[in-house]
């Protein structure tokens, strides 16, 4: 599903480093890029596994083992984008602190180039970006505030004599499945536009 080269963009960048604990250190945050990446997809599988199991039927029981994967996919989502953004914080080497780097704090640090700056404004901004907000912001209230099962309800529903999987997000009801690979795209897509400039941003 994904098509950013990972691979190209970490040999590339590794190139910019010439101390071995610089290169360990870049290249250990790229397998774990890769490993969270990789952990969507195989919550995607699941949810799709549960889906199966579940036969359209909406009792809670039956639905649950979907509802402990969907929250399992919001969690590695968000946790793929903070990877992300620990890339761009040691490579460019603003030197904030471990623990409090986020997309919110590089974007307000004052230390992103123009080129960065742009990418996060037009994938990051929540009021114009339904998915941003699904996949990165949604996470909090379903880990702070509420149950998964509170915070996106869901059920299955009759469509041309085959039961889908529906959740009602924002103002829409979507089919579960093809959301989230519409998410995974965005993902995909937001991190070949961060490691493209990263890259130039290197040289």
């Amino acid at each position: 599903m994904y098509k950013t080269d990972i691979y190209r963009y970490q040999t590339e960048i590794l190139k910019h480093f010439q101390s071995q604990e610089d290169q360990v250190k870049v290249l250990e945050l790229f397998q774990n890029l890769v490993f969270k990446l990789e952990k969507n997809l195989y919550h995607l599988n699941n949810i799709n596994f549960s889906i199966e199991k579940a036969s359209g039927k909406n009792e809670f029981f039956s639905l649950m083992p979907i509802y402990f994967e969907l929250e399992s996919f919001l969690v590695s989502t968000r946790s793929s984008v903070d990877m992300l953004m620990h890339i761009i914080n040691y490579c460019l080497g603003y030197n904030i602190d471990n623990k409090q780097v986020s997309v919110s704090s590089l974007f307000h640090s004052g230390l992103l180039s123009k080129p960065l700056k742009d990418i996060f404004s037009r994938y990051t901004t929540p009021y114009d970006n339904p998915t941003w907000s699904f996949i990165y912001l949604f996470r909090n209230e379903v880990v702070h505030e509420k149950s998964i099962f509170q915070a996106l309800p869901i059920f299955f529903k009759l469509v041309l004599d085959h039961q889908f999987l529906y959740a009602k997000i924002g103002n829409y009801e979507r089919e579960v499945t093809d959301y989230l690979k519409v998410c995974l795209r965005f993902l995909d897509t937001f991190t070949d536009r961060i490691l493209s400039v990263l890259e130039v941003s290197l040289k």
